[in-house]
């Protein structure tokens, strides 16, 4: 037992140690008349325990146990040695850390030993005690999976924040931060992979941030970071730059190569925000244009974003029942056959008939529908309601022998529906629709997101004799693959191309490459986005197979797109 003596009586350290010179008792006293030596021997060294004097020339015992308190990290228990028998004296000593008080005049062999194991176990009952504390703290402020401050943490310190920037008369930031669809990873590669990458994830974060800002992890794949001491923008814009270019680099995790991106929104105090709650709104809206403009960016928290957001809130929530109120309209665009100029086909089209904002288009509803999980719904409606039309057409201008097809799109989602091939065939049985006259566009992108299963509907829905068109052709970056890939009849050349190739000649050449390689597949060419008449004329001069734009109509209602091309002249 290697014991540590401070006393500065002579005979009191004599008596001690004698008292402590016992048969079968092994121990190795170190003793020291000064409280200084003392306090530099106990922090610099381990000992079982300090037998201390209250009474020293140069501190108390009170002020000895203070300062060791403070500074020692070990905790080595101390049972404190007094002439003084005064009760009071006793309870403070072992208020302020003392295991054990006993008076020198009781100091015998077996008054003393009982004191140290009395003083050690009760140093054991603390030390436990101050473990479990430890442990229930770290499960209270930290995360368990990266190690980081958890929400409770950044709750706190975001408490805490506003207060001490508001005294020292700084700025401050809040980052908030999400992964860009993490969720495509825990889904394709599993938990495991994702757990693994948001660890690596933050191992990055913390080597980009000051030190002093706090990191905490909210839970998901959402992150913060308090910036405190903002002496400008400046600062916190490099910072998100840091993050975003940290988390560009390529991670392997268990052998998969891995890119991840993040969607960072910043609000700063107090040009932003004077409160905690609003701050936190604030950093949300700009986080969530960040997301809206595409991910893998920053922005920053403005009141002109602040009312854009909250007018896409607006509409999100109108968007949730329009399908119940029957506030969806489809318009109908021709298609124009090169060769007899007649109308070959027409195009379903969706709108939105608001009842404050007027009729919108489907850019500025369709992607919030998919984020919102209501294109699958609408989607349905849509095929119902075309094939319905066309019914009518086909039943009511059979007598001018209607040769023409209903063209509908997909997104990306409906080709995740299971029920999807079901669903086509019960409407298009509903409204005796032959599949041949059924034509549905899907774009570049929309198929590239999807998986084998994707392939394998589609396939099915070929099989069937349903036409399938790749709309706005030329737009992605593996055109080519796809045509390979998955089963289609028609490519729709995007309207860029062909507003371009008219003033340009090299757009010309690559439209004549377009045609010839998709008549060696075997695939018709629809040319969307004619305008005007040397548009036209360039369609008819390579041959396209269809036309389609405003030069012939715009989407058209349905009465009116049968006054203008289906009532005979």
């Amino acid at each position: 037992m290697k014991l540590l003596l401070i006393d500065d009586d002579t005979i009191d350290r004599m008596n001690a140690k004698r008292s402590l010179q016992q048969p079968g008792l092994s121990t190795e006293i170190t003793e020291t008349a000064s409280a200084e030596e003392g306090l530099k021997l106990a922090l610099n060294q381990h000992y079982d325990l300090i037998l201390l004097d209250y009474q020293l020339p140069t501190m108390n015992g009170l002020e000895f146990l203070i300062t060791l308190r403070s500074t020692d990290t070990k905790h080595t228990p101390v049972v404190m040695l007094s002439h003084s028998d005064d009760d009071e004296l006793a309870i403070s000593c072992i208020e302020k850390g003392a295991q054990d008080f006993i008076t020198k005049s009781e100091v015998t062999a077996s008054r003393l030993m009982r004191a140290i194991l009395h003083a050690q176990e009760r140093h054991k009952i603390e030390s436990e005690l101050r473990n479990s504390r430890e442990l229930l703290r770290c499960l209270a402020e930290v995360d368990a999976l990266t190690g980081l401050a958890n929400r409770y943490m950044f709750e706190r310190g975001l408490k805490h924040a506003l207060p001490l920037a508001e005294r020292q008369q700084t700025g401050m930031a809040l980052l908030m931060l999400d992964l860009d669809k993490f969720k495509n990873i825990n889904d394709t590669l599993g938990h495991p992979i994702g757990d693994a990458l948001l660890q690596e994830v933050a191992r990055r974060l913390q080597k980009v941030i000051r030190e002093g800002d706090l990191l905490c992890r909210l839970g998901g794949d959402e992150f913060a970071i308090l910036v405190h001491n903002l002496e400008n923008l400046e600062l916190a814009e490099r910072l998100t730059q840091r993050v975003l270019h940290t988390l560009q680099q390529p991670l392997n995790i268990e052998g998969n190569s891995l890119s991840i991106s993040a969607s960072i929104g910043v609000a700063s105090y107090p040009d932003c925000a004077t409160d905690t709650t609003q701050l936190m709104k604030c950093a949300d809206i700009a986080l969530y244009r960040s997301k809206d403009s595409g991910r893998n960016q920053a922005h920053f928290y403005s009141k002109e974003l602040h009312d854009r957001i909250q007018k896409r809130l607006e509409l999100e929530n109108d968007l949730r029942g329009a399908l119940q109120r029957n506030e969806f309209v489809l318009y109908y665009q021709p298609q124009i056959d090169t060769r007899s100029g007649k109308i070959s086909g027409a195009e379903a089209l969706i709108r939105w008939q608001h009842p404050s904002r007027g009729l919108i288009g489907p850019d500025h509803f369709i992607p919030m529908a998919e984020d919102l999980g209501l294109i699958v719904a609408i989607g349905d409606w849509v095929l119902t309601e075309a094939c319905q039309q066309f019914q009518h057409w086909r039943e009511t201008f059979n007598a001018i022998d209607l040769q023409i097809s209903m063209a509908v799109n997909l997104s990306a989602l409906q080709l995740d529906d299971d029920v999807l091939i079901g669903n086509i065939e019960d409407i298009m049985y509903k409204y005796n629709i032959p599949h041949q006259y059924l034509e549905l566009e899907l774009t570049e992108s929309a198929v590239s997101k999807n998986s084998a299963l994707s392939t394998q509907l589609l396939q099915a829905l070929s099989d069937r004799g349903i036409t399938l068109a790749m709309d706005d052709f030329g737009t992605g970056y593996s055109s080519l693959l796809q045509l390979k890939t998955y089963p289609f009849h028609v490519l729709k050349i995007d309207k860029s191309f062909i507003q371009a190739s008219s003033t340009n000649s090299e757009g010309e050449i690559y439209l004549q490459a377009i045609n010839a390689f998709a008549k060696t597949l075997g695939l018709q060419v629809v040319a969307e986005g004619v305008e005007t008449a040397a548009q036209k004329s360039l369609c008819e001069k390579l041959q396209f197979d269809r036309m389609q734009g405003y030069y012939f109509a715009r989407p058209l209602p349905a009465a009116e797109l049968e006054k203008q091309y289906l009532l005979p002249a």
